[in-house]
């Protein structure tokens, strides 16, 4: 809305506001950008063609930065290249201090040359991540990730213990496979015990489910979802840190992360 002023964007872009006599003014340093008079119970401008306008490129994307769970720049521009962010003209916005807080990371990943699987469920990466140092709200400590290779659409749920890894996989299994009419044929996961003991493997077997596992202490092949959970814990540390939720909410934030990944 164009004729009309708000007095706290304005002070949150280092403009002064003085009103007093029936008068008004915005100035910055000794610039008087506006000025007028008061008339009833609303304050106008001398003229009603002055605009004041401090919104700009950078303060519009970085609200939509923040809409789309902190996105980076250049995913951002490819939406802005496909129509998807018609309110933007340019993508432009300043340093994002809670990405920088939220998307730290130690070293990156090899990348390898591969070619994704062409059917649906042809191949599943899987891994399950946690403990978080902090329980959330219903006492969950890990999440397992089912991501499928074709696709590259990901599944998250959470879990208190990782013996309920088996439970759920038959659950999400069922799910899928209901859905896309569609078997799961291979899943891939590292070598860790919640997926080899407790009749995991046997079930996997019977179900004519091919397993891939990654030799010990090797994340890096097992990449998929190595690379998943960073962007979906960074996403989420980052929406977190932004807004100021407590630790204990970071079972919504990656589920927030989750659905805009999707």
């Amino acid at each position: 809305m164009r004729n009309l002023i708000f007095v706290g964007q304005l002070n949150d872009q280092g403009h002064a506001i003085l009103f007093v006599g029936g008068t008004w003014k915005v100035t910055k340093g000794a610039r008087v950008l506006a000025c007028g008079k008061k008339i009833s119970t609303l304050y106008m401008t001398s003229c009603p063609r002055d605009t004041i306008a401090v919104a700009d490129a950078s303060i519009d994307t970085s609200l939509w930065h923040c809409r789309l769970g902190h996105m980076s720049e250049k995913e951002m521009k490819m939406l802005l290249s496909k129509g998807k962010l018609p309110e933007l003209k340019s993508i432009d916005f300043d340093m994002c201090e809670s990405c920088i807080l939220g998307k730290q990371k130690r070293v990156s990943f090899l990348k390898t040359g591969r070619t994704s699987k062409a059917k649906k469920l042809e191949l599943v990466h899987t891994d399950l991540w946690g403990p978080s140092p902090v329980a959330s709200l219903r006492g969950s400590r890990y999440y397992i990730t089912f991501i499928d290779d074709s696709s590259k659409k990901v599944w998250v749920y959470f879990l208190k213990n990782k013996s309920d890894v088996f439970e759920i996989f038959k659950k999400w299994k069922a799910m899928v496979e209901t859905e896309t009419g569609l078997k799961v044929k291979c899943l891939r996961s590292d070598n860790g015990g919640e997926y080899i003991d407790g009749g995991f493997s046997e079930y996997c077997a019977a179900q004519g489910i091919r397993m891939e596992n990654t030799i010990l202490g090797t994340p890096q092949q097992n990449g998929v979802t190595q690379h998943m959970n960073i962007t979906l814990n960074e996403c989420a540390r980052s929406m977190r840190l932004h807004v100021g939720l407590p630790k204990t909410f970071w079972v919504d934030v990656v589920s927030i992360a989750t659905y805009l990944i999707n």
